[in-house]
């Protein structure tokens, strides 16, 4: 009986194992299985990495020089490297844009006078539309104009208007100037900053400031008593420290990035301009493009004008707390000396807009 007990006791555990070895040759295929149906989709995913890098270009069909006035940390020089971003993945690497910052491919008017004459050592430049007064340009000068625009989200409807801020950036190429605009950047309203203490419109009385090699700027700046320097602007931090001008206009972006503020630490809020910058192509080089590749350069530059409309803000708040960090004394106008300053522009915008009457209305009243 004991054996017959022990005899049906091993059948079952043999059994058992039996089943057990079963199930789990069962659960191995499943595994197998599933194993194999993971490295199908690896294999799968890892060809359609191969073929979308086989189809990128190694080598860029073209290339574009961009000149940037400012240095590396500087808002607009990052602009230029997000649009450059842009048109790299639009073009699926066959467009490449090499930004030169620091004015490494010459000052603006040497940029400027480059474009106009076809591009000959740069083929796009990132200019101030305060700066094209002397190129032709009419319509864009609108926006150069002291207090034309009331805050930066006014300015921005303005730029972004189909019939306003768009429609002009092709004016270059209607007036013989030789550029077409790309795209618009947002550097922050310009302010003024000196070597001496400023605390207010007063204190700018015969003061010497520098300024671009523009009559509007120079007639600006007049208007608020100043007296109006032009040179370039790589010239200006020697002309600060040997006491050439006593001070310049800057937006607090340029002012940080080009350390003026270890030479002239007063800085005053006149937001006198909120001169936006235009990206400038050479007209010869743009109409040598595709209608394609003028798509994608076009298509590149509202994907930077908007990283800059965001990124600007944030900015100018971490700038103001930064240079007030490093000694900075900052000063704002008071109401009444805003309304003052205003005033005395008023002759300034008259003078630079005849004819040009209806579209400066047109300018005010889409900020509304």
């Amino acid at each position: 009986m004991k054996r017959f007990m022990m005899i049906m006791l091993v059948t079952a555990l043999a059994v058992s194992l039996t089943g057990c070895s079963y199930n789990s040759g069962k659960d191995n295929k499943k595994a197998e299985g599933s194993s194999a149906e993971t490295n199908a989709a690896k294999e799968a995913q890892a060809t359609a990495e191969a073929a979308a890098a086989a189809t990128r270009y190694q080598t860029p069909e073209l290339t574009f020089r961009y000149g940037e006035v400012n240095g590396e940390d500087n808002i607009n020089t990052r602009t230029g490297y997000k649009f450059a971003e842009y048109v790299d993945e639009l073009s699926n690497g066959r467009i490449n844009i090499e930004i030169y910052p620091n004015h490494a491919l010459g000052d603006e008017r040497t940029s400027l006078r480059d474009l106009r004459r076809g591009g000959r050592n740069i083929d796009m430049y990132r200019a101030n539309t305060n700066a094209l007064t002397g190129y032709g340009f009419k319509n864009l000068n609108l926006f150069a104009l002291p207090y034309v625009f009331n805050s930066r989200e006014g300015m921005w409807k303005v730029l972004e208007d189909e019939e306003l801020g768009q429609a002009f950036l092709s004016e270059g190429t209607e007036v013989g100037a030789n550029m077409m605009g790309l795209f618009y950047t947002d550097e922050g309203a310009r302010n003024l900053f000196s070597t001496r203490q400023i605390n207010g419109l007063e204190d700018l009385k015969g003061m010497r400031i520098r300024v671009p090699e523009s009559v509007l700027v120079m007639d600006i700046l007049s208007a608020l008593g100043a007296r109006p320097i032009p040179m370039p602007y790589n010239e200006l931090k020697d002309a600060l420290i040997h006491g050439n001008v006593e001070g310049a206009e800057n937006p607090l972006t340029a002012y940080m990035s080009n350390k003026f503020y270890e030479i002239a630490p007063y800085y005053l809020l006149t937001g006198h301009a909120y001169s936006p910058g235009i990206v400038l192509m050479a007209e010869e080089k743009w109409n040598a493009l595709s209608e394609e590749d003028q798509k994608i350069l076009l298509e590149a530059g509202r994907r930077a004008s908007e990283w800059n409309k965001a990124a600007i803000v944030e900015e100018e708040a971490r700038l103001m707390k930064e240079l007030v960090e490093k000694g900075v004394t900052i000063t704002e106008l008071t109401p009444e000396e805003m309304q003052q300053a205003r005033d005395l522009e008023e002759i300034v915008r008259v003078s630079f807009t005849p004819g040009l009457g209806e579209l400066l209305n047109r300018i005010i009243e889409t900020q509304n």
